[in-house]
């Protein structure tokens, strides 16, 4: 990795990326959830959260956690709102709770491809017998996860042959992961880019193969990454108040805020503050999921 730096990692990820004459790409699309606060998981990998009390509609990406073709399982964990802007609390997920989901699939190879947009499944939440109630009214949580059979024309190793970290000494395994998060700390503070993408041009390239990304979109993402080195305004934040979650079934760690904050709850724990063009602050949290692969003992950077 020593030829890998922040003037050529755009051009490298852009070499490592094969295409195909179709190229499907997948979307959760958030049509409704009603009477709680939710994340979305896949293959057991935090994609979407929400944790305010407004309504929300969206199209996931769940295309990055897709390794190769076959089942993909979407999670959901549902939370009740608890404390209302009104000051009012729902601290049970009401009878009138509900999720209605969809699976897209587009195929990035067309000129438009959203005109390709098909949709594969349609996913709505258990009812009591009475087909009115929600399944799991008046309870404090509730949890539910589906498949859906992606075809793509890659495969990415990813963490699916990587230690199962649960099997691990779990205070020796928050040591190491506590030195691996300040390390990539230290680089970010240090504003030393080049160490950086040298340790994530891995995780890059998986990320850019999954995606079948171009040039102009490689370049969008490595001048994101490079944000918090660039932008004079950038200081990150002590790492703290945070604790240790395996994801991936048990195959990824990393450190979350334990913050009851919605704008902090289940965040990452490496995050910065800066000024926008207003001068207004604004956070920016820098996603980091470590595994350790076949045949290795040390971490590797790999989401």
């Amino acid at each position: 990795m020593e030829e890998i730096n922040a003037s050529n990692i755009s051009e490298k990820i852009f070499k490592s990326v094969k295409h195909y004459p179709e190229e499907p790409y997948y979307f959760l699309e958030i049509k409704n959830i009603l009477g709680c606060t939710f994340e979305i998981l896949v293959n057991d990998v935090p994609t979407f959260k929400f944790f305010q009390e407004d309504q929300v509609s969206a199209e996931v990406d769940v295309q990055l956690m897709i390794l190769k073709s076959g089942p993909q399982k979407i999670t959901y964990k549902l939370y009740p709102i608890g404390k209302r802007e009104n000051g009012d609390v729902i601290d049970k997920l009401p009878d009138w709770t509900e999720v209605d989901l969809n699976i897209l699939k587009i195929n990035k190879k067309k000129v438009d491809p959203y005109m390709s947009k098909e949709i594969l499944l349609e996913h709505h939440s258990l009812k009591k017998p009475d087909g009115k109630t929600f399944i799991a009214a008046g309870e404090n949580y509730y949890e539910h996860s589906f498949t859906f059979n992606a075809q793509v024309p890659y495969e990415n190793k990813g963490w699916s042959n990587s230690k199962d970290l649960r099997k691990m000494d779990q205070k020796e395994l928050l040591q190491k992961t506590e030195a691996a998060y300040q390390q990539v700390w230290n680089l970010i503070n240090d504003k030393k880019a080049d160490d950086y993408f040298k340790l994530t041009f891995h995780s890059q390239a998986e990320i850019g193969q999954s995606g079948y990304i171009g040039q102009e979109e490689v370049d969008d993402v490595v001048s994101d990454e490079l944000f918090p080195f660039k932008e004079p305004s950038y200081k990150i934040e002590p790492l703290e108040n945070y604790k240790m979650v395996l994801y991936g079934d048990g195959k990824l760690v990393c450190l979350e805020q334990n913050n009851t904050n919605p704008l902090l709850r289940k965040e990452f724990v490496l995050w910065g503050k800066y000024k926008n063009e207003s001068g207004n602050t604004r956070a920016r949290f820098t996603g980091l999921y470590l595994h350790i692969p076949e045949g290795k003992t040390g971490f590797e950077i790999i989401r």
